[in-house]
């Protein structure tokens, strides 16, 4: 006899078998042993919750010839020839594969006949909202007025597609999730019946793995099963899945929340060598901080945290010393690295990216970062001038001079700074322009609020730059004219000026321009209200200072002016 996949060996046979739908048995196993059969019922719920198992089991009791309280006994001829499928009264459809006009058509013409040999004709249609438009009006008028002899039975993962017109002719059932605790308790079951030993952390994490869905759950359990081990363990189902244990998120969080960007690249390297899943691990990643995020929030988490103890208590411990903003601010970008990661030809690339960005939240201006970046430490990792291999293998005494001379170059921004504010307008000024470079980020992220991603895209590689005390303007690059003129558009434009109202809390007017454009007004007026003549000469000291620190030392290096 060929093998049979465990989801189908145990799908369950009467109404009580059903995990965690007690509110749908009971009110069907009330009608079935009252007859007051519906002539159709609405099954609705996330996959791997029972729809279909509990359309089977609705379909062999109506019929049955002796049921027993409410339940199908299994043995009459109607229910045997039920499950063999040789009772051709019981008929189910994949909606997704047959959801054209004639397919609907055909059932219309057919539930005119009286069933064969059951008591009713019963259609099970699996999928419904993938019924076309014209399919559905064809099927409206047979569930409005359908024969006494027939039920229909319809189930679907996304009930909110349904026209009102179907929603309102059926008794509708929403099937829950399943808990971690039922599906692991019901796996353990199997388990032993196969006599198959499974840990109970393995079980556990099968359990939180399959998200509510029995079918799932069963399907993972069935791979580990023919790995041939006798006993599983949480490791085989780690190694199954192609997930990280929990051990290794915690410490990459740790690494990430003290923004040390070579722990995060070593341990990326890890999960390449490992062969992990990028996309998987960025997924598993948001779920940490947003379990963080609880941690931070509330006190008793043992109610929406499904882990173990132990990770729970790592988690409120790192959840302690981060801000609740933080958090937030960590979860957005890796939501937004995961759905690019979709696209991506090259996902290592990108996460590397992401995270170098993540370790650079909060820390001031672009070139102040970069100067600092990866000297804080003896770790040696790379920085954005370039200086890895070079900075790196250099004497102790070598690297303090190297230190001190970077030192030196930041008081002199420093220097610049104070001597630019000494004038009350100038000073006004400057405070304006810190706070659009600081608030750049929450102008996307309000614009992407307003559920306009695409033109957040379009901004992504575009600055902010002041024009004067009520303008600003935002410079593309000379190669993204065309998201200039998208970003120009009337409706895009007044969005944009509406987030940054939001996020000044004033009214600033926008200009959209290119950079290098002799046209562009942002040349002329920059030049005027911003770079005065004694802030010019001290900008081009600090950026001589740097090209000659990296002559010195023979350093590439590229100046962008941001």
């Amino acid at each position: 006899m060929s093998y049979i996949a465990l989801y189908r060996k145990w799908r369950p046979m009467v109404f009580e078998d059903v995990v965690e739908q007690g509110h749908i048995v009971k009110s069907l196993k009330y009608s079935v042993c009252n007859d007051h059969i519906a002539h159709a019922y609405l099954f609705c719920g996330t996959r791997g919750t029972g729809k279909t198992t509990m359309a089977h089991i609705l379909s062999r009791a109506i019929n049955c010839l002796n049921p027993q309280d409410g339940d199908p006994c299994n043995k009459c001829e109607i229910c045997k020839g039920i499950i063999s499928g040789s009772i051709l009264d019981v008929i189910e459809i994949d909606a997704a594969s047959n959801n054209s006009v004639d397919n609907v058509r055909e059932i219309r013409d057919e539930v005119i006949y009286s069933p064969s040999q059951a008591k009713y004709k019963v259609y099970i249609i699996d999928e419904v909202h993938m019924l076309s438009t014209g399919a559905f009006n064809a099927l409206l008028k047979t569930l409005e007025e359908p024969p006494a002899h027939v039920v229909f039975i319809l189930a679907t993962t996304e009930p909110h597609k349904l026209p009102a017109t179907i929603l309102s002719r059926c008794q509708r059932y929403d099937f829950r999730r399943i808990t971690s605790g039922s599906i692991a308790k019901h796996l353990d079951k199997i388990a032993l019946a196969n006599n198959i030993k499974v840990e109970k952390t393995a079980l556990d994490l099968i359990a939180r793995l399959s998200d509510g869905a029995l079918r799932d759950a069963l399907s993972i359990l069935d791979q580990c099963i023919s790995t041939g081990n006798i006993t599983i363990t949480y490791q085989d189902v780690l190694s199954i899945t192609g997930m990280v244990n929990e051990t290794f998120i915690a410490s990459f969080a740790g690494a990430l929340n003290k923004k040390s960007i070579y722990d995060c690249l070593i341990k990326v390297n890890t999960l390449i060598m490992e062969g992990k899943d990028i996309s998987q691990f960025v997924l598993e990643l948001i779920t940490y901080y947003r379990n963080l995020l609880i941690c931070n929030i509330v006190d008793d988490v043992s109610q929406i945290i499904e882990t173990s103890e132990e990770t729970i208590d790592i988690m409120k411990s790192q959840a302690q010393l981060l801000k609740r903003d933080y958090i937030i601010n960590i979860i957005h970008e890796l939501s937004t690295l995961e759905a690019s990661l979709k696209w991506a030809s090259q996902p290592r690339i990108m996460l590397e990216v992401a995270l170098i960005k993540i370790c650079n939240i909060n820390s001031g201006s672009h070139s102040r970062s970069d100067l600092n970046l990866g000297l804080n430490s003896r770790s040696g990792s790379a920085t954005d001038l370039g200086t890895d291999s070079k900075l790196s293998s250099t004497p102790d005494s070598e690297l303090d001079s190297k230190r001190q001379e970077i030192s030196d170059i930041t008081k002199l921004s420093d220097s610049t700074t104070d001597n630019a504010v000494n004038n009350a307008e100038g000073n006004q000024f400057m405070d304006s322009y810190k706070k659009l470079d600081e608030t750049w980020k929450d102008v996307l992220h309000e614009l992407s609020d307003y559920g306009k991603r695409p033109l957040c895209i379009c901004l992504n590689k575009a600055r902010i730059v002041p024009l004067n005390k009520n303008s600003i303007g935002i410079v593309f690059p000379e190669q993204g004219r065309v998201n200039k003129e998208i970003a120009s558009q009337t409706e895009n434009h007044q969005l944009i000026e509406k987030a940054v109202r939001t996020v000044m809390g004033k009214d600033i007017r926008v200009r959209c321009m290119v950079e290098n454009d002799a046209d562009s007004p942002f040349t002329h007026e920059l030049n005027n209200e911003f770079n005065n003549g004694q802030e010019s000469h001290h900008e081009d000291d600090f950026t001589n200072k740097i090209i000659g620190f990296a002559d010195k030392h023979n350093i590439p290096i590229k100046i962008i002016d941001e």
